[in-house]
């Protein structure tokens, strides 16, 4: 992978960190479920992005954990939970 790859993967990853510490913080202060969901998908974006960098910093990995499959099972959770967060009132 290019260099310009590895640093968007990085920052990707941190940027859903600080969307997820935000949407938390929306929902300690309103307390809405929908905003709960929200950081969910945050913090399971975020854990797909540092399984995604420890895939790149060690190939053997990947091995033990096909990247591939993991990366289709955290996309197909974040999309559920976005649309059980748009289906809620």
């Amino acid at each position: 992978m290019s260099l310009e790859g590895i640093v968007l993967s990085a920052f990707i990853t941190i940027f859903s960190l600080g969307l997820f510490l935000v949407s938390l913080a929306s929902y300690l202060r309103v307390k809405k479920l929908k905003l709960l969901t929200i950081s969910c998908v945050f913090i399971l974006f975020f854990i797909k992005g540092i399984a995604y960098s420890i895939g790149l910093m060690y190939p053997d990995f990947s091995e033990v954990l096909p990247l591939t499959l993991a990366s289709g099972l955290f996309d197909l959770s974040m999309l559920l939970l976005f649309f059980v967060a748009t289906l809620r009132r």
